[in-house]
């Protein structure tokens, strides 16, 4: 058994995108997409969201992102429109094909969320919750503190 943080949190996270791809793939989709659609359907309906919140939502890059949502937007799922006060923002817009499986797709996250937290006790959910949501954050700073360094 390794004790290598980065490998362990892999191997969780790899066993988490399995899950996730497996019920994607019933709709056509991949997991990313179905994480995208339900982070957009999450967001009250008169907040405009912008590639650069996708970006940083799913802390991917731009390249990225643009591909993501090119294949979502030639599938129906979401429309992309120009912004008039900057013609280089697009506003993302989820679309009723979408908007038709955010019910199974809530379902299924609820249900992924408790399976994996019911692995743990009521204190180490605490604590994992925790260190989940403060770890990007802290190794990002970190790094970029280290970049300044040098």
């Amino acid at each position: 058994m390794s004790s290598n943080i980065a490998h362990l949190i892999k191997v969780a996270s790899n066993e988490i995108s399995r899950s996730v791809n497996d019920f994607a793939s019933d709709y056509d989709l991949t997991g990313t997409q179905v994480q995208i659609i339900d982070y957009l359907t999450g967001l009250p309906n008169d907040e405009d969201v912008f590639q650069k919140d996708i970006e940083a939502e799913f802390n991917i890059r731009r390249s990225t992102a643009t591909n993501i949502l090119k294949i979502m937007e030639k599938k129906e799922l979401i429309k992309r429109e120009a912004v008039e006060s900057d013609s280089r923002l697009k506003k993302i817009t989820v679309l009723h094909k979408a908007k038709k499986l955010q019910k199974n797709i809530d379902e299924f996250m609820k249900e992924n969320d408790q399976k994996i937290l019911s692995s743990l006790g009521a204190f180490e959910r605490r604590g994992f919750l925790h260190a989940l949501q403060k770890l990007p954050e802290k190794l990002q700073s970190i790094e970029q503190s280290e970049v300044k360094k040098q």
